[in-house]
């Protein structure tokens, strides 16, 4: 079947691209000496997390508890504030698996006794983790089974990535003075793999969107358009207004999160196309030329992980052929 004969609004998965991008980033974490543990909740989908630990993946990373329970993966870090509430749903897992925790606060450690924890800084992001190497030694002492640091360096630049070096090293200092070994020092994210050699006392990455990149990767400059995996297939539905089309696809097809740093939607394929609002379900695209009506066109989402997990089904191929789909069994799985 061709891909262009899906239904629209349909997501597609360039297997060549998915398995290009797998490779090389594993390939790229050997040569830097740090182990991959990609978090799932870009894809949600069994298969594609089985294709990263077939690669040499050390584990996988999760935001949700509901997220490594139904995801593959024998060590499991749960990359999020954990709630009282939801430790027994850990304990469970915990019996089955090796599962890692990231805190940033006493009370949240002292729930965890006999889980093995990181403890999270913050590195100049601004949005969790320990504020000071006093506080982290702090959560430290509160954790029974103290494994090392976490920290997230989001879409930090070179200057960003040299003054977190920095303020890891000050942690890892008190953290010494005051008794503990971290045996991990846990990194990540797709936009600042490549800087990982700027801190060099990382030992993993959590990078999740590698595994597709996006319209948010593309204006990043972290890939090119060759290497987006994912897209959506959309179809023009009205030329009815002078200058525009409207698609099939609005924000519960793509979300509303735009295209970071740039603040329109989708990066269309083939097209000098611009997504500037999105309704639910329409696209408002200014065009050039005259598309016509039952037109349909490639789309590369701005945020992957916010589009796929607005899908039950994915489907996937290669050459523009469709070759299967895969259930996104994590969909939904934000407890």
């Amino acid at each position: 079947m061709d891909a262009l004969d899906l239904d629209t609004p349909a997501l597609y998965v360039d297997l060549d691209r998915l398995e290009r991008n797998i490779a090389r980033m594993q390939a790229q974490c050997r040569a830097w000496g740090v182990a991959l543990r990609p978090h799932v909740k870009t894809h949600k989908i069994a298969e594609i997390a089985r294709m990263q630990l077939d690669a040499g993946a050390v584990g996988i990373t999760v935001a949700k508890v509901g997220e490594a329970e139904v995801l593959p993966g024998e060590d499991v870090l749960v990359a999020y504030p954990l709630l009282k509430e939801k430790v027994p749903r850990l304990r469970a897992l915990a019996k089955t698996r090796r599962v890692k925790v990231a805190v940033d606060s006493v009370d949240v450690a002292r729930d965890l006794q006999g889980i093995a924890t990181l403890v999270e800084i913050d590195v100049g992001v601004g949005r969790t983790g320990a504020q000071s190497p006093e506080q982290a030694v702090a959560i430290a002492r509160a954790c029974s089974d103290f494994q090392g640091i976490f920290y997230w360096p989001s879409w930090l630049d070179e200057a960003g990535f040299r003054a977190a070096c920095v303020k890891i090293d000050a942690v890892l200092a008190a953290l010494g003075r005051a008794g503990f070994e971290a045996k991990i020092v846990s990194g990540g994210s797709t936009p600042g793999a490549a800087k990982t050699p700027l801190i060099p006392q990382t030992t993993e990455i959590r990078p999740g969107t590698y595994v597709f990149y996006d319209a948010s990767s593309l204006a990043a400059q972290v890939c090119e358009e060759a290497d987006c995996a994912l897209r959506v297939l959309t179809t023009v539905v009205s030329t009815a207004v002078r200058g525009q089309c409207v698609i099939d696809a609005g924000s519960k097809t793509f979300s509303s999160d735009p295209t970071f740093g740039v603040g329109t939607f989708g990066y269309f394929l083939g097209h000098q196309w611009t997504m500037h609002k999105m309704n639910e379900e329409h696209g408002y695209v200014e065009i050039d030329g005259k598309p016509r009506v039952g037109e349909k066109v490639w789309v590369v989402p701005s945020h992957c992980c916010a589009t796929v997990n607005l899908h039950d089904d994915i489907w996937y191929g290669r050459r523009g052929r469709v070759e299967g789909s895969w259930k996104v069994v994590a969909r939904g799985r934000v407890r």
